[in-house]
């Protein structure tokens, strides 16, 4: 014999009840509970810079607003809810997080702040920082190769905002390079080896101390003879 059901609070009858303590129809449910838990405010950070956002620590690559918007609210998602989000501007950014549980249905509005920050990769490089400095030097024509270094520089910042080039100095026979890391640093030396095959020399600067310990500065001297 089946029995039927009902809702202790609106008293419709139903075919299923949810809840532990007190068990309610999906439409009193989200009255009583929450499927969700959505805070009222949210805010994030965005890099005023490269257009990146900060989540969990990490400077992430999302850069337009819907998609920040989802990455920043995956943290409040639950693996059994299926969520929607809908936002506009009115007084400052508000979204409507609409939340489904099989037949239970809700939604959850939220104002949501960003601040504006600088991620260290962006602060670095506007502050001219470099780990490497590599002297072009030769008596040909060294501004096409000077080019070419600029081009690999600019493919390596697109695949990481770690590697850049900070600087150019233009000096008599050549160039300075001013580059972020080794690796930037290796990439530009495997296209030199690959095309020129030029005389590449290391050495060393001291550039100051650190908790006690001396810190120095490659130098990356390539000679195109």
């Amino acid at each position: 014999m089946e029995f039927t059901k009902f809702c202790p609070r609106c008293g419709r009858e139903t075919d299923m009840l949810f809840g532990n303590e007190k068990k309610l129809c999906p439409d009193c449910y989200p009255d009583k509970n929450d499927i969700l838990d959505i805070p009222r405010e949210v805010e994030f950070t965005v890099c005023t810079v490269c257009g990146r956002m900060r989540k969990s620590g990490e400077w992430i690559e999302e850069y337009s607003l819907q998609d920040q918007l989802a990455a920043k609210f995956s943290e409040f998602a639950e693996d059994d809810v299926e969520m929607e989000l809908q936002f506009w501007e009115d007084e400052g950014l508000k979204v409507r997080v609409h939340a489904e549980k099989g037949p239970i249905q809700d939604f959850y509005d939220t104002e949501v702040s960003i601040e504006d920050d600088q991620c260290p990769d962006c602060s670095r490089f506007q502050g001219g920082f470099y780990k490497v400095k590599l002297q072009l030097r030769g008596e040909e024509p060294l501004e096409p190769v000077s080019n070419e270094i600029v081009d690999i520089a600019a493919e390596a910042t697109n695949d990481s905002r770690k590697d850049f080039l900070s600087n150019i100095d233009k000096v008599d026979h050549g160039f300075n390079f001013f580059l972020s890391t080794e690796r930037i640093t290796k990439k530009i030396l495997t296209m030199l080896r690959d095309e020129y095959d030029p005389e590449i020399k290391r050495s060393y600067e001291l550039i100051g101390e650190e908790g006690g310990e001396e810190v120095y500065r490659n130098v990356v001297s390539v000679r195109m003879d």
